[in-house]
């Protein structure tokens, strides 16, 4: 898809999020559309190709300017001088241009450590639950979305099922929406009796680290937690840096 096909509600948006235009709710909307988009990606990526294309286009056209008051010429000693300069000012600008548009620190704690739960294995002439096994097959192929519709009205009939309220949010949090993931991952991670407690209160953790909720990050107790303790500590360690 080029920038011609796009609407312009989309290309705004494109614009707004690459020059940092949106406030956080916005921009976390955006981002849970960038993360199930890849057509999206791409035109984020041309953007921002495009801006800095424009940056360094400018560059070269003021110290063209700047040769020709100069009287410098085109092929010469003179020129290639300018060209150098060109060259280093380019280096500034992409280094500023990377330095605005990087993630910030919470989301690359979250990228480095968050990986999606890979899902139960699924023998369907064995459960016996073909409803949850056929959901859990959707969810296997990366078809969150579908997983979650499938799942949605067995947790209606059993609100209290943690196996549910865990792989619901899971599917979530494997979309890149942590915020509607939060409410499914507490219960579970303040439930003793449920052998989801550890993998969601690491969860819930990460989608904290991620909606940049330092303090409610900082105070789930994993720390001494032996599957993710280390990696808890080490998290909280830089997020306090």
């Amino acid at each position: 898809m080029s920038n011609g096909a796009l609407d312009r509600p989309t290309f705004e948006a494109i614009e707004s999020y690459v020059l940092d235009r949106m406030d956080a709710l916005e921009r976390e909307a955006f981002e849970q559309r960038l993360a199930g988009d890849a057509t999206l990606r791409a035109e984020v990526e041309l953007e921002r190709e495009n801006i800095r294309a424009v940056e360094l286009g400018g560059v070269a056209r003021l110290l063209k300017g700047i040769a020709a008051e100069d009287g410098a010429q085109a092929s010469g000693t003179n020129w290639a001088r300018y060209l150098k300069y060109a060259a280093m000012i380019a280096v500034l600008i992409s280094g500023a241009i990377w330095w605005s548009m990087r993630p910030s620190l919470n989301e690359r704690l979250f990228a480095e450590h968050f990986t999606a739960d890979p899902g139960l294995p699924v023998a369907m002439s064995a459960t016996a639950d073909p409803a949850f096994a056929d959901a859990m097959v959707s969810y296997k192929e990366g078809n969150y979305a579908e997983a979650r519709a499938k799942w949605s009205p067995l947790l209606q009939a059993e609100p209290m099922n943690d196996t549910l309220l865990y792989y619901i949010a899971s599917a979530h949090m494997a979309e890149g929406d942590a915020r509607a993931a939060e409410p499914m991952l507490a219960a579970l991670a303040n439930e003793g009796a449920s052998v989801f407690q550890a993998k969601a209160r690491w969860f819930l953790f990460l989608s904290c680290v991620r909606t940049g909720e330092t303090v409610k990050a900082l105070a789930i107790p994993l720390d001494a937690d032996t599957t993710y303790g280390e990696r808890v500590r080490l998290i909280k360690a830089q997020l306090q840096e």
